[in-house]
């Protein structure tokens, strides 16, 4: 029991390098709030342009049939 609990130590021992300590989270959590905030203006104008270059190209081969509108869905 002795050697899983150390070896449990020793391999959980190297992730704490890769997580900042707490009085730093804070700033951590900001910059990623800034960098989404930013990243969310270009999103929403390549989105649309994305959405539609894949249905372009699933159309092309054959894998996606757009449905016909006029239709109900429940018929």
């Amino acid at each position: 029991m002795l050697q899983v609990v150390l070896a449990f130590c020793f391999s959980a021992s190297p992730l704490t390098l890769y997580f900042p300590p707490c009085r730093q989270l804070s700033e951590l959590v900001e910059k990623i709030q800034e960098i989404a905030g930013e990243m969310a203006i270009y999103y929403r104008r390549a989105y649309p342009q994305i959405r539609i270059a894949c249905r372009r190209i699933l159309t092309r081969c054959g894998l996606y049939r757009p449905r016909d509108r006029t239709t109900s869905i429940l018929t």
